[in-house]
């Protein structure tokens, strides 16, 4: 009797829980190209599901022409409609460079770079912002004299972050914060760890600011800034030691980026700013980055594994999942793998880039920037916490009539 009640509990917790052992837990959109092209990568999105990254398209070399050039061009996707776009670039023709866009707000407004060229052709690159309600692309220039600069964050309130040359020979690294409402560029007033160096990565939409700076012995921390008292806080490093760098912040200060660790592995980490601690979130074997962070800190970024190999992951409770493993069959099966996740909004919705099956019995494959979607929890996994305790109780009950 003992054993027909065990069987039947394990029976249960079996039925109800399998679908949640094995659920699939994001559906993937292929994000498509600009102009026919044949690569795309997201890198940023905003809370109501702007998306901006970059894409190779192929575009007409000049009217009445059917020769056509490559160019790389930041693109804008908008999550409601669907539509893709191209959002240009400052001034350079197809073929030359590319135009990345790293962030955008929920106004439309994206941060990036784009390259320029001087009087003697050369191309250098500079960072803009894009306001995607005119199409005006527009380049915030650098500090001083410096010869090149890159937007990296945004916040809702149009103030920008990166870094800048301020020196004409490119000899200098200062963090910026540029201001889209006064279309004021400035070096970040009292960010400094000891160093000459700075690069900011992010903002939040309280000021606070994210990234690396170096330090008076010659190493690089990553750092975070207090926009109201100006003040500085060296986060360190997993390693106690070595170098570490700040990609991501969220509203409640929380971190994310990569550190060093003591088996001098870049390693994804997560910064509690409640605790004011750094905490390693793994590896798969390789070097991690982790990129991005959301309102309930879930984590996304890239790993490494032992064979080099890329893969999007994503930490919830300072765990670390590979994306693809989270997908269904049939998504499997149209992607060969997911490569990055760059972005998280605070609904769970992740932006990367993957490698989409083009030719898969000849194994060619598409770079192609991707959304990934939760996926609601199966009913079924409402009913593992009875089967467990019902588990539990017979076991209990078989101890007891065993002693």
């Amino acid at each position: 009797m003992k054993i027909k009640h065990t069987l039947i509990a394990a029976a249960v917790l079996s039925s109800a829980s399998f679908s949640a052992f094995a659920a699939v837990e994001y559906s993937i959109t292929d994000l498509g190209t600009i102009y026919n092209g044949d690569r795309s990568i997201a890198y940023g999105i905003s809370e109501n599901g702007l998306i901006v990254g970059n894409s190779r398209g192929r575009v007409p070399t000049g009217a009445g022409s059917d020769a056509r050039s490559s160019t790389l061009g930041a693109r804008f996707y908008n999550d409601a409609t669907k539509y893709v776009a191209n959002i240009g670039g400052l001034g350079y023709s197809g073929g030359h460079g590319s135009t990345v866009a790293n962030s955008v707000n929920n106004n439309g407004l994206a941060a990036g770079y784009s390259p320029v060229f001087d009087l003697s052709g050369s191309r250098k690159y500079q960072a803009f912002v894009h306001h995607n309600k005119t199409g005006y692309m527009q380049n915030i220039g650098t500090l001083g004299n410096g010869a090149e600069s890159r937007a990296n964050g945004i916040n809702n309130h149009g103030q920008v972050v990166g870094w800048s040359n301020t020196k004409a020979d490119g000899s200098d690294n200062v963090a910026f914060i540029y201001d889209a409402s006064t279309n004021v560029m400035s070096e970040i007033q009292g960010l400094t760890l000891g160093g000459s160096r700075s690069f900011a990565f992010d903002i939040n939409d309280k000021g606070n600011i994210v990234g690396t700076a170096t330090t008076a012995n010659g190493s690089a921390n990553a750092f975070l800034y207090n926009s109201t008292d100006q003040s500085t806080t060296n986060l360190g490093s997993l390693d106690n030691s070595g170098f570490s760098e700040a990609r991501a912040i969220n509203e409640d200060g929380d971190v994310v980026g990569f550190s060093l660790d003591s088996n001098n592995l870049y390693t994804a980490f997560f910064y509690d700013s409640g605790s004011q601690s750094m905490q390693s979130l793994g590896s798969m074997g390789g070097d991690s980055t982790a990129y991005d962070v959301n309102a309930s800190n879930v984590v996304v970024g890239q790993a490494r594994d032992a064979n080099n190999v890329r893969h999007a992951f994503v930490a919830k409770n300072g765990q670390m999942q590979d994306l693809y493993s989270l997908l269904s069959p049939a998504d499997q099966a149209m992607w060969k793998d997911l490569s990055g996740a760059f972005g998280i909004n605070d609904d769970g919705k992740i932006v990367g880039y993957g490698n989409f099956w083009t030719d898969k019995d000849n194994g060619r494959s598409q770079r192609m920037a991707f959304s990934l979607t939760t996926v609601p929890v199966p009913a079924a996994i409402f009913f593992m916490g009875p089967a467990l305790g019902l588990l539990g109780f017979m076991g209990k009950k078989r101890s007891q009539t065993v002693a």
